[in-house]
Formats: C-alpha cells, sequence, structure tokens
C-alpha cells in the first residue's frame, strides 16, 4: 500500500493495521491548515493519500509528507508539546489521526506498535540533533570564509585605493569609502545574524561657525569630531564623514539598545567638545537618525530610515537622535 521507503515501512503489517483500527480519518482539502506551529498538541497524522508539507514562520517549507509518511508524534507521545511547524495539505490529502484515546487502544491490543513509535521518534530527535550540530558547523565555516574575504579585502587594497576612500581632513572613510564598505557589513550580518546599525549624523549649524571664525576653524571642529568618532567607536565598526558636516557610522554586532547608548554617547562627547568657538559661546552640537539592519534589506532600503530619523530629529528641533 505504501512506498517501501516511507517512514511506515518500519512497522510491521500487524502494527499498521492496529494504528489504522485505533484511529479516526480525516480529509483535508487543499491549502488546508493540518496543525499549526507553537500551538500544543495531543495528536499525531499519517498521510494515507496526497501531500502535506511542513513550514516555519518565515514560510520555508522543512519537511514534506507523502503516502506512508506521519507527523505530529511528538505531541503524540508527550500531550502539550508545542507543534514545531505549521502543517498544510498542499492537495486534496487523506489522513488517519491518533489521539490520547488511540493509545489506550493501542497499548491494550498492540503495545509493541507504540514502543516502535516511540524507537522512531527518538531516531528522529537524534537525527535532528545531528542535523543542527552539521548546520552550525556549516554557519562556522561560512562565518570563517566571510571573514577571510573581509580581510582579504581589505589586504589587496592599494595605498592609492586606500587614500581615495580616505576623508583628507578628518582620516575618516568618505563617501566613497562607506559605499564600498556597506555591502561587506550587510553581508556579513546577514551570514552570522548579528545587530548592524546605521546612524546617519549631522552637525548643527555648522555654516554660522564657517562664516563668523573661518575655514580654519570650521576644519578643526570637523577634525575634533572626526577624533571623536574614530575613538568612540570599537574597530569592528566603521564611522565616515560623507559631506561638508555630514557623517554616518556603521556599529557591528550589536542590538538596538546597545546602539542607541553608543549614538547617545557620541552625541554628548561631540557637545562638550573644545574648539575655537568655546569663549565666543558658540556651541557644536548634533544630530542623529539611526536604525537597525533587519535581514533581506538593501543598502539603499537600510539608509532610508536613518535618514527619515534624522530629518525627524531636526524637525522637533536638533540636538538628540532618533530611531526609525
Amino acid at each position: 500500500m505504501f512506498p517501501p521507503d516511507s517512514p511506515l515501512s518500519a512497522f510491521t503489517a500487524e502494527e499498521v493495521q492496529a494504528f489504522f483500527s485505533a484511529s479516526t480519518q480525516r480529509s483535508c482539502a487543499a491549502e488546508e491548515v493540518v496543525l499549526t506551529e507553537g500551538q500544543p498538541g495531543e495528536s499525531m497524522f499519517f498521510v494515507l493519500e496526497g501531500h502535506s508539507e511542513a513550514r516555519i514562520r518565515s514560510g520555508k517549507v522543512v519537511r514534506s509528507y507523502g503516502p506512508g509518511s506521519y507527523f505530529g508524534e511528538l505531541s503524540f507521545i508527550n500531550p502539550g508539546h508545542r507543534r514545531a511547524a505549521t502543517v498544510v495539505a498542499t492537495v486534496a490529502t487523506r489522513t488517519l489521526e491518533l489521539d490520547q484515546a488511540s493509545i489506550k487502544t493501542l497499548l491494550a491490543t498492540h503495545p509493541r506498535a507504540i514502543f516502535t513509535l516511540l524507537q522512531r521518534a527518538c531516531a528522529f530527535l537524534v537525527d535532528n540533533e545531528r542535523n543542527l550540530i552539521a548546520d552550525l558547523r556549516r554557519q562556522n565555516t561560512e562565518l570563517q570564509e566571510t571573514i577571510k574575504k573581509l580581510e582579504f579585502t581589505r589586504n589587496r587594497l592599494s595605498q592609492e585605493e586606500e587614500t581615495a576612500r580616505t576623508d583628507g581632513l578628518t582620516g575618516l572613510y568618505n563617501r566613497r569609502g562607506f559605499d564600498a564598505e556597506l555591502p561587506i557589513f550587510l553581508e556579513r550580518a546577514s551570514a552570522i545574524g548579528s545587530g548592524l546599525a546605521l546612524i546617519a549624523m549631522d552637525l548643527d549649524h555648522f555654516k554660522p561657525v564657517n562664516d563668523t571664525l573661518g575655514h580654519a576653524a570650521g576644519d578643526f571642529v570637523l577634525r575634533g569630531v572626526g577624533v571623536i568618532l574614530r575613538d568612540g567607536v570599537r574597530k569592528t565598526d566603521l564611522p565616515c564623514r560623507v559631506g561638508g558636516d555630514e557623517f554616518i557610522i556603521l556599529l557591528a554586532d550589536l542590538n538596538e539598545a546597545a546602539a542607541k547608548m553608543r549614538a547617545e554617547a557620541l552625541r554628548m562627547a561631540i557637545g562638550v567638545m573644545p574648539h575655537p568657538g568655546n569663549d565666543q559661546g558658540i556651541r557644536i552640537t548634533s544630530t542623529m537618525g539611526g536604525t537597525l539592519f533587519r535581514a533581506g534589506e538593501t543598502a539603499e532600503q537600510l539608509m532610508k530610515p536613518a535618514d527619515e530619523a534624522l530629518y525627524a530629529a531636526k524637525r522637533a528641533g536638533r540636538k538628540r537622535h532618533r530611531w526609525d
């Protein structure tokens, strides 16, 4: 009745017949949900005809079930166990459902069938653990390859290329350097699932500094901001000057709360920075807009909410940071 390589082939014909006798038939239409991820369950299902598939919340299909397959056995053996995935019938499907009443029947008539099912469930858990270990090893290998790629990319830059990417006044990366490095940061964050924050920052009313004190004083301020940004982040981060008084900071491997704390610390440091205009009451302040990378975002999609948060902070009065 079932393919020789189906999961039910692990049971004897007598045990299969026992499952049939102790279960209830159920028909499902195409795209009908059989069970839902996260919900507690107490029954399992054998596929007689048709086809179903297990999907996790992202929509990814993690397992398929054809005739002779079964699923939900962990909740059947351990009532209340939460379903690990949502199972959906992809075509019209006919199943057998075994519930807790079925266990009593099987224990009384064919206890060996329950024992075999327990063996199969344990084997399934062991296989899953092995697969998890293999996935972790694969991800670690991918991480090492990504790190090597990053190191290779940095090392192969010639001095001329590095100079072209560097802002001559502050020593930070310029717009060209930022555009070249951002995809690498995005690739790494996607590969290992780590946090990545982008902060867009402008100095407040910087033009009067040049107009009142002269461009030499303005350059002094910009160099001072460059020092604060460079010293106030880690080696894994990337502060850049992308315009006259416009800066972008990439913060790697941290969550939103930590990124907000780092942004506020930089903003406060800029606010108390000594500069030639202090004696004339000219205070240098900054406004920031930040966002956290979301899986699948492009560089443009990451930049947009940071810019919008920056403009919103300016409209709210400047001298603050805001997040999307």
